[in-house]
């Protein structure tokens, strides 16, 4: 059935693509091995030690937004914002005290929370931003949460990732042209 035959004009249910054989998927994965590795070394070597931030990056932008570059600038974007909050929540209550420090940093939360619900700013306040904000409000991240080496992984992630998948994609249109 077609897009032109359905009375409702939604398109047909697109098939599955066929599964990927054992031998290949081990392959992408020994691919993501180095990947990786190369990435921790790189980390490593120039002294981000924030690596978490830079794998929730790689998480959001790759695993649900599918690398997709125009949705990169919302991600970035929405990374910086949601690192911001989680210093105001390790920070507020050292500059305004326990009780105004809390009240502020609640406000600040409720009104994140209602730019999103209601579709506004949504290239700063989007699910980035809370997924940054959830993660970041841990205990344990909180305890050891330094903005500038927290920026500088989400910045070290974006370069090398979506480097690597631009690489990857003008490597494939060469392929595409050879073809």
């Amino acid at each position: 059935m077609n897009k032109a035959t359905q009375p409702d004009g939604l398109e047909p249910p697109a098939t599955d693509p066929a599964p990927m054989t054992p031998a290949k998927g081990f392959l992408v994965l020994m691919a993501l091995v180095v990947v990786i590795a190369a990435f921790l070394v790189l980390s490593h070597t120039i002294g981000v030690t924030e690596t978490w931030a830079a794998f929730l990056f790689l998480l959001y932008w790759a695993g649900i937004d599918h690398a997709d570059f125009g949705k990169l600038p919302a991600a970035i974007v929405g990374g910086v914002m949601g690192l911001l909050m989680v210093y105001l929540m390790q920070q507020a209550p050292l500059w305004l005290g326990t009780t105004t420090g809390g009240a502020v940093l609640l406000g600040t939360v409720l009104l994140l929370v209602y730019c999103q619900i209601m579709g506004w700013l949504p290239i700063a306040v989007n699910m980035m931003t809370m997924l940054y904000l959830t993660v970041g409000s841990a205990p344990v991240i909180q305890a050891a949460f330094q903005l500038p080496g927290t920026l500088a992984a989400l910045a070290l992630s974006v370069t090398y990732f979506a480097g690597l998948v631009w690489v990857g994609s003008q490597v494939q249109k060469m392929r595409s042209a050879k073809a």
